[in-house]
């Protein structure tokens, strides 16, 4: 048993006339999802194939090919950090430039998802979507930022 102040006010709406304003109205509130949640009824969400929940997941799940294969941060350490440990680096310049190019669009492409997810989502986008674009758009501009980086120190070839 609940004896909070609120539990023991009526809540007997009926008696007042259907064209008076609501408190939350009165207060400047707006009767939309909030009042949905409160009231345990499901709101409109837009979902489906193109939600702006499943172009947040497609943009992790790219963002994660990317971020998990260390092969960009170590090719970024040995042509941008490291110029005197450049062993043989002239010899293999066109398979890492490939690998860079592979990682750098890859990353932009997570970032496109992301910002699109962005862009769809609405006051109904689940929460949890709009954090997981936001930050693959972080994450993804900074892994384009060190592959655009990498490409630009490669040794020359020729």
């Amino acid at each position: 048993m609940n004896t909070s102040p609120e539990d023991t006010q009526p809540t007997d709406e009926s008696t007042a006339p259907e064209d008076a304003p609501t408190a939350r109205e009165e207060e400047g509130g707006t009767s939309g999802a909030g009042d949905a949640f409160l009231a345990g009824t499901p709101t409109s969400s837009p979902s489906g194939l193109f939600s702006a929940e499943t172009f947040s997941l497609v943009g992790v799940m790219m963002l994660a090919v990317t971020a998990l294969n260390t092969r960009l941060l170590q090719l970024f350490g040995l042509f941008t950090v490291g110029p005197d440990a450049r062993f043989g680096a002239a010899e293999n310049a066109a398979a890492a430039s490939v690998e860079i190019v592979v990682a750098g669009g890859l990353s932009a492409l997570s970032v496109l998802a992301a910002a699109l997810s962005l862009f769809l989502g609405g006051y109904t986008t689940r929460a949890w979507s709009r954090w997981t674009a936001a930050a693959t758009v972080i994450v993804g501009t900074l892994l384009v930022l060190v592959s655009v980086l990498t490409y630009v120190s490669l040794p020359a070839t020729g």
